[in-house]
């Protein structure tokens, strides 16, 4: 009923991608949007990379169809939540990997205020789409995230309160709280850190996987649980 900001924080392998995974599928069974970005290594280098998806997802747009119908779905979906939002269109190019032309507003923006402009636009994109139906953002590998991506999570993260939106994020561990994601100081922010498992719950999770492999009635050997 509230936003919520969760950083899953594990090395590669721990299992963090595959929580995530087992967690989302819980909201899309009771309705909820859920939005997935992925950010990879050659990401870094490529603005806003990881919020395609999602935007895409949330905006409505179809991959499959041209860049002149998607920028009209777009446009058309700005003016059913504000007709005003409109004439920031051009500054969602980057966001969603589409060929907008600036108008005569957003050419006369510099580089600051096509970010902050953005940013602000976004925000507001994103209370609209929760008015409609709680939201689930998922961002799959944030210590890949470039830096106007980190920017614009912290913008939605801190704008976020109030709203039916969920933002879970999985990182390899840092020196700093969150990530390094600017997320320490958010007050709806709390980290996960995931471990190894002991040895009783690592048991657990042999004999469960060979009763699945197996059929229930199966008992695993003490002695290959302990080799494992």
């Amino acid at each position: 009923g509230s936003v919520r900001v969760v950083g899953v924080s594990a090395d590669a392998g721990m299992g963090k991608s595959r929580l995530v995974a087992e967690f989302a599928r819980t909201p899309e069974d009771r309705g909820m949007v859920v939005a997935f970005g992925e950010c990879q290594a050659y990401g870094s280098n490529t603005s806003y990379f990881v919020w395609r998806e999602i935007w895409s997802k949330l905006f409505g747009l179809d991959y499959s169809a041209s860049n002149e119908e998607r920028v009209k779905a777009l446009t058309a979906r700005l003016a059913a939540i504000d007709p005003a939002l409109v004439a920031r269109t051009p500054l969602l190019s980057g966001v969603l990997d589409l060929a907008i032309p600036d108008n005569d507003l957003t050419a006369s923006f510099d580089a600051k205020l096509r970010k902050t402009s953005l940013e602000g636009l976004l925000v507001e994109c994103l209370r609209a789409c929760a008015a409609d139906a709680p939201i689930l953002l998922v961002l799959e590998d944030c210590h890949w995230l470039d830096a106007l991506s980190r920017d614009l999570l912290e913008a939605l993260a801190r704008a976020a309160a109030g709203l039916k939106v969920m933002l879970l994020l999985a990182y390899r561990p840092s020196t700093e709280v969150g990530g390094g994601l600017g997320l320490a100081s958010v007050a709806h922010f709390d980290e996960i850190a995931l471990a190894e498992l002991d040895g009783v719950h690592a048991a657990q999770l042999i004999r469960s996987k060979l009763a699945q492999m197996l059929g229930t009635d199966a008992e695993a050997p003490a002695v290959l649980v302990d080799l494992i």
